[in-house]
């Protein structure tokens, strides 16, 4: 009877965190809209197939650590082979206003957009994650930092690369 109690118990858990997590999914996308969340489905699609591609040995878990390694590295040459988006992808992300809800461009320079949906989603989630509460508060204050910057800050809270918006916030940061 104990055992019956405690797998009922374990089960009741799991369930209430799924569908936390599925809550969550449901705020973020629902404040990018449709076409907008489709667009950021189709970068982190081609992230991962680009993934396959220089790490063909790694799961796409260690293919998100390892990028972030080589990324923020001094030895890379070739580094036309961390371009990811397809050329469909890449016009979606410009048509849908994905990319403008991320970053605003002045005369000048590409800067974060503070007040862009992307920050807006993170913010509505923000406290149900460390990573994203510390990433929304240091982008927040800071724009956009630097690959080393972001990459040591990343890695330091140990990202789960099976987390929907871990993987979102790393194609977020490198798709420019």
């Amino acid at each position: 009877m104990q055992r019956f109690h405690l797998v009922l118990v374990l089960i009741l858990i799991f369930s209430c965190s799924q569908k936390q997590t599925d809550s969550r999914i449901a705020e973020f996308e629902k404040i990018f809209g449709e076409r907008q969340t489709n667009a950021f489905d189709s970068l982190v699609s081609d992230f991962e197939k680009n993934l396959t591609k220089i790490y063909p040995n790694l799961t796409i878990e260690k293919g998100y650590r390892q990028y972030l390694i080589d990324i923020k590295s001094d030895t890379i040459t070739d580094w036309k082979k961390f371009e990811f988006q397809s050329k469909k992808t890449h016009q979606e992300y410009y048509k849908s206003g994905l990319r403008n809800e991320i970053y605003d461009k002045d005369t000048t320079s590409l800067k974060e957009n503070n007040l862009g949906k992307y920050m807006t989603a993170l913010y509505k989630i923000k406290d149900s994650d460390s990573l994203i509460k510390k990433y929304w508060s240091k982008r927040e204050a800071a724009g956009i930092m630097q690959n080393k910057i972001i990459v040591d800050g990343l890695l330091s809270l140990k990202p789960d690369f099976n987390n929907y918006f871990h993987k979102r916030i790393v194609v977020a940061e490198f798709s420019f």
